[in-house]
């Protein structure tokens, strides 16, 4: 096998075997290539300098850093024939008062000389063209140049009329997490990425989340274009519920060049989703800077082993083209932090189902008891394989035009597990089968697809376009095994195919820019559009996974007089049947237009509207304002006034399931099979549930930001309200409320997606770094970055009533909570990295403020039935070391997340297996930390190894 054949396959489903992975892997590092030559045929005609920059970075094929704005400078007088890079920008920053740093072969930084200190710039481009990009690790003394939030051309992040934060490569890296989202976490107090366990397929994609918003209300671009969402809906009850989100860790790390975070609301801009902002990723280009790396890591606890293997390679396309091949895999194990189970296991003598409470209980259990494993329970990670691909290539077709192309693949398999099945579980477990009950396993497969191409560059009419297409896709399967579908009786297959979800989204994207240079007001003038549809189908499971066999069991105690039904489907998750199947899609049509003035070398001001129109509900117009003022030389204000809009996602109008959730009744843990009905089945119209209708949002911002050489401070408030947020409602009792329709569908209970509730958001941001040089050889650099947050349901917009009659809130106060206060309040995280040669030390404090967690009815914050329990706020502190032999180009790095092994407070609710079992055990429950929401997981310290290879 060879790379050109692993591309021709199309990243094919083969890469999830190990061996070829691995193979792959040594591919990409034995094609490298050395340093590029030394001189260069360049051919840059006459023109502004911004744009003569953009073509030596392309035909020189290196990295620009720039820190100056460039488009007041004189015009470049071009250069044309052999040289070197050095020669080449000699002649084009001739004049200019610019001078040039290469601080790295292929990365090079242009800034002002100190005499020219008071040359200000700024340029613009179009959406998405990353010609010219920063260095992995850029100095904080020059500011990071950032292509999110505005269509102007090498703005800094502190330059712009929004937060914007910019992470670039190296640093994802050095947080020594493996997963993106975890990394994010680790830098980014305003991004969580909350766990939870024993949630189905929430355990295999974690919610990502900005601002203590929802997971589907942050847009997600990766190299300028909008990326698919996931597949999957969080229907159990954790961060997200009745929410979509996109999987931040299908795109391996190693393929990013950096990451841009737009904090603030942006719908006008980039379309629907962005209420609470945009994280946009960047890909690595260029054909210089060859990697490879191996990670290993594990727990204090000695489980959740990790390993990772990486390589990253670039190779010259033509004469200034490029082509760049990552790839990544990764296996973590299993963690499991699970209590011990109290629960009784097995029958006692005569049947008996509670021998804790007879007057000898010793001599009414079954032998059986005293020998089981009473850690019968998996509360943790998943299991998770992950093999992930990326494809980015470059090629010029004209001086100042070039045909772009990237795709990514990711396939990842996890396993996580359910509630124990015990014995005495007499409508769910087969003894013939399972004589000592059993752990069933959710085995989930997600495969990732996206990809895009087009041309920038262009010119048409006077505005540089960028016309594209991209397509991505997310496949979301379910198998469970070590289960059984009871109804079957003991003619039951232990495992079965659950059925799976699909999502796709395809688009013709055309954005154009111009730029109307002015002595005292110069604009970057832009519009386009966007034609995109969406699809969302279920396939069917395995008849065995959901069919009712209609068995009886007739052998348990009391069963031979009175058999008990089997429950129908398979335990732990009941497949997709033929009802839920479907195959669905709709279409959008955007337009927008923006206008971005720069005035007087002191104020930005910033327009935007755009207009969208979905086929399935109707069409939205918002708009952005946003402006900054430079009212003191180290002092700039900014503030910004938009509105903005989610459109109902396909997967929130269509999925449809019936699902075992287990949620507490009078201080238990019930499996209650709940059904979720899509807004127009049948059941849905003889209630009367409305259609859904998009969620509308008003964001109001401002901020201060304070720049000086080496230091840099930005402040930032924000209000964010949101009408007719879309979720999951409680479940409602047909049976008891409607009979009527109980009779003609035989549907007991339902929930829908519903607009259930208005929210209130307001915060604050702050964000600050400082470097400065330690003596003559050694650098450090220090950070830190804090957020407040707080969201409040407006409760007088609680939908409540169905059919014209007020039932009651059809949105519970467990389901209140878990958009107020399942996501800490505050976090902050502080970091300083000091570096001396090839040596260099990281230390990192990251604090998770206080959060709530409530179960059930939500009304006993204290005493018996206490079911609302607050987390006290902990901190966590993570220590690096890396040493670079510089002549072999080898970094080793030795570290340690968690440090002081910091674990979330213990779980005092909704607990399973909590009792005692006289002369047996007594236990708090299984639940040792909270399986519903854990800022930062509960798995304790882990330390890791990594050595990687640059060439």
């Amino acid at each position: 096998m060879d790379v050109p054949n692993v591309i021709a396959e199309g990243f094919g489903r083969f890469l999830g075997q190990r061996w070829r992975v691995l193979a792959c892997l040594s591919l990409l590092v034995c094609i490298a290539i050395p340093a590029k030559a030394d001189e260069v045929n360049f051919n840059i005609p006459p023109q502004s300098l911004s744009k003569a920059l953009l073509a030596f970075s392309e035909q020189a094929r290196v990295q620009l850093i720039v820190a100056v704005d460039v488009r007041r400078l004189p015009r470049s007088p071009g250069v044309k024939g052999v040289m070197d890079a050095r020669q080449a920008l000699d002649r084009l920053t001739q004049g200019t008062g610019l001078e040039y740093h290469f601080s790295s072969e292929n990365t090079v930084t242009i800034r002002r000389r100190a005499e020219d200190a008071n040359i200000e710039t700024e340029e613009k481009g179009t959406e998405g063209q990353l010609a010219i990009e920063p260095i992995a690790v850029a100095p904080s003394a020059f500011e990071e140049i950032i292509s999110v939030g505005t269509r102007m051309r090498s703005r800094t992040a502190a330059e712009t009329p929004v937060p914007v934060d910019v992470i670039s490569g190296a640093s994802l890296s050095a947080t020594g997490q493996s997963e993106i989202g975890r990394a994010l976490q680790s830098v980014l107090p305003s991004f969580n990425f909350s766990s939870s366990s024993v949630s189905d397929g929430t355990d295999a994609l974690r919610p990502a989340t900005l601002r203590g918003l929802g997971p589907d209300q942050t847009l997600v671009l990766l190299g300028g274009k909008r990326r698919h969402t996931s597949a999957l809906v969080h229907v159990n009850t954790s961060v997200g519920r009745g929410a979509t989100g996109t999987d931040m860790n299908a795109v391996p790390a190693i393929a990013l060049d950096r990451v841009e975070v737009l904090r603030d609301g942006a719908s006008a801009q980039y379309g629907s989703d962005a209420i609470a902002g945009v994280i946009s990723l960047s890909l690595k280009r260029g054909s210089e800077g060859q990697e490879f790396s191996v990670y290993r890591g594990a727990t204090y606890e000695g489980d959740g082993d990790v390993l990772a293997v990486a390589s990253s390679v670039g190779l010259p396309l033509k004469e200034r083209g490029f082509v760049r091949l990552s790839a990544e895999y990764r296996d973590r194990g299993a963690t499991n932090r699970a209590g011990l189970s109290a629960e009784q296991q097995y029958f006692g003598v005569d049947g008996v189902l509670n021998c804790a409470e007879m007057e000898n209980a010793q001599a009414c259990y079954d032998p059986r008891e005293y020998e089981f494993d009473r850690r019968n329970f998996r509360i943790g990670d998943a299991d998770s394989e992950q093999v992930a691909v990326v494809l980015n290539a470059e090629l010029p077709i004209a001086s100042e035009s070039l045909f772009y192309a990237f795709s990514t693949y990711s396939n990842r398999d996890n396993i996580s597990a359910g509630f124990y099945r015990r014995v005495t579980q007499v409508d769910r477990t087969v003894e013939a089968l399972y004589p000592d009950g059993f752990l069933p396993l959710i085995e989930t497969e997600i495969e990732d697809v996206s990809s895009a191409f087009g041309v920038r560059g262009v010119t048409i009419g006077g505005f540089d376009a960028d016309i594209g297409i991209n397509y991505g896709r997310n496949r979301f399967d379910y198998a469970v095994r070590n289960s059984l579908n009871a109804s079957l009786g003991i003619t039951s297959p232990t495992e079965a195919d659950a059925g799976g979800l699909f999502v796709s989204q395809a688009a013709l994207v055309g954005n154009f820019v111009k730029e109307v240079p002015g002595k005292s007001v110069a604009l970057t003038l832009a519009f386009g559009g966007e034609l995109r549809r969406e699809r969302f189908s279920i396939r069917e499971g395995d008849t065995a996974s959901y069919a009712d066999g209609g068995a009886y069991n007739e052998v348990c105690p009391a069963c031979t007089e009175a058999p008990v039904r089997y429950q129908q489907g398979f335990q732990v998750f009941r497949g997709f049947s033929p009802e839920n199947a479907l195959d669905e899609a709709r279409d959008n049509l955007a337009l927008y237009g923006e206008v971005d003035a720069s005035v007087a070398n002191r104020f930005v001001i910033s327009a935007a509207a755009r207009f969208e129109a979905y086929g399935d509900f109707g069409s939205k117009i918002t708009g952005k304002l946003a402006g900054r003022a430079q009212v003191l030389p180290a002092m700039s204000i900014r503030a910004s006034v938009s509105s903005g809009f989610r459109a109902p996602s396909i997967q929130q109008k269509y999925f449809n399931s019936i699902s075992t959730q287990f949620v507490e009744i009078d201080g238990a843990s019930v499996a209650q099979e709940r059904g979720t009905y899509r807004n127009d089945s049948e059941i849905a119209g003889l209630l009367g549930v409305p259609e859904l209708n998009e969620e509308t949002s008003y964001n109001l911002s401002a901020g201060v930001v304070f720049a000086r050489p080496h230091f840099t401070l930005s402040a930032d408030v924000y209000r964010i309200n949101i009408k007719d947020r879309i979720a999951i409602s409680s479940a409602i009792d047909i049976a008891k409320l409607f009979p009527d329709v109980r009779d003609r569908t035989g549907i007991t209970n339902a929930q829908f997606f519903m607009n259930a509730a208005d929210t209130h958001t307001k915060g604050l941001d702050v964000v600050a770094s400082y470097d400065w040089q330690v003596g003559e050889k050694s650098t450090l650099e220090v950070t830190a970055a804090a957020t407040w947050t707080s969201t409040r349901v407006v409760k007088e917009s609680i939908t409540s009533s169905i059919r014209g009659r007020d039932i009651g809130p059809l949105f519970s106060r467990q389901d209140i909570s878990i958009l107020e206060d399942w996501q800490p309040k505050s976090r902050a995280s502080f970091g300083a990295i000091y570096r001396r040669g090839g040596f260099s030390l990281i230390a990192r404090a990251n604090r998770y403020g206080e959060y709530t967690v409530c179960e059930g009815a939500c009304d006993r914050p204290v005493g018996e039935g206490q079911n609302v329990q607050t987390f006290s706020p902990k901190w966590l502190v993570d220590l690096q070391a890396s040493y670079l032999v510089g002549a072999l180009g080898v970094e080793l790095t030795v570290g340690v997340n968690n440090l002081f092994d910091t674990y979330p407070d213990r779980n005092l609710i909704g607990q399973a297996g909590a009792g005692v079992l006289p002369g047996i055990i007594q236990s708090d429950g299984v639940f040792t930390f909270s399986r519903r929401a854990a800022p930062f997981g509960f798995n304790g310290g882990l330390w890791y190894v990594r050595a990687g290879f640059q060439f």
